[in-house]
């Protein structure tokens, strides 16, 4: 779960790759939506958000991903290579276990580029970013709720955990509704899941424009993880 300085960190990250995360899902550098959804899956394997596991579950189903299980709960970069051979997951793992920065992530992403290129490669660093921010803010939302069963962490800011759910609440009690309602669809076309992700950046950018903007004013150290906060249902 993030801390107050983490999220402003992480807000300019996910702020400035914006147009990026819409170019991921139209455009010249759009990946094909059953490996957008491999790279969702698989950055979530190491944040364990239940809120992205949902979503992101459910849309690598319907974008005909196969072993969506299996990729969301690998527990480890070794697990995920004998899932998928693509670049791009190995990516998404080493991304989401170094929180998106350090010489590690580097390395893996000129790896990406020499098997993507530069235009998709950085698409699906916009995608491992996107993913980034929600599983945490997930994790965030859930770990406040767990106060309330005696299970809140004590090395967590309080209110900046009551401020972020005033905030963020509304989006994520969304997103709980959408996930609901998808598990009843079928397998679909790419053109849907491309317009579906068109129409799930827009919603976020609703949330993570204000607090990009925000971040450029706020200082704020790269994301501090307090610790494991997801819980199930």
């Amino acid at each position: 779960m993030w801390t107050a300085q983490g999220f402003f960190a992480d807000h300019r990250q996910v702020f400035s790759n914006l147009p990026k995360i819409l170019g991921a899902y139209i455009g010249s550098n759009a990946i094909e939506p059953s490996l957008n959804e491999s790279v969702m899956v698989t950055v979530n394997s190491e944040n364990s958000c239940p809120f992205c596991e949902g979503l992101h579950g459910e849309l690598a189903r319907m974008a005909g991903v196969e072993a969506v299980d299996s990729l969301m709960n690998a527990e480890s970069l070794q697990e995920c290579q004998q899932l998928s051979d693509q670049a791009a997951v190995s990516y998404a793992r080493i991304f989401a276990e170094q929180n998106g920065r350090g010489a590690r992530e580097q390395e893996a992403f000129a790896k990406l580029v020499a098997a993507e290129g530069d235009g998709r490669a950085s698409s699906i660093r916009a995608l491992c970013w996107f993913l980034l921010w929600g599983s945490i803010g997930g994790n965030t939302i859930n770990g406040f709720l767990t106060r309330f069963k005696g299970q809140g962490r004590s090395d967590s800011n309080l209110l900046f955990e009551v401020l972020f759910c005033l905030y963020y609440g509304p989006l994520f009690l969304l997103i709980a509704a959408v996930n609901f309602l998808l598990q009843f669809f079928p397998t679909v076309p790419a053109w849907f899941s491309a317009a579906f992700g068109v129409v799930l950046t827009a919603i976020a950018s609703v949330w993570i424009i204000p607090m990009g903007i925000a971040s450029l004013l706020i200082p704020g150290k790269p994301n501090v993880l307090v610790g494991d906060t997801s819980v199930s249902g």
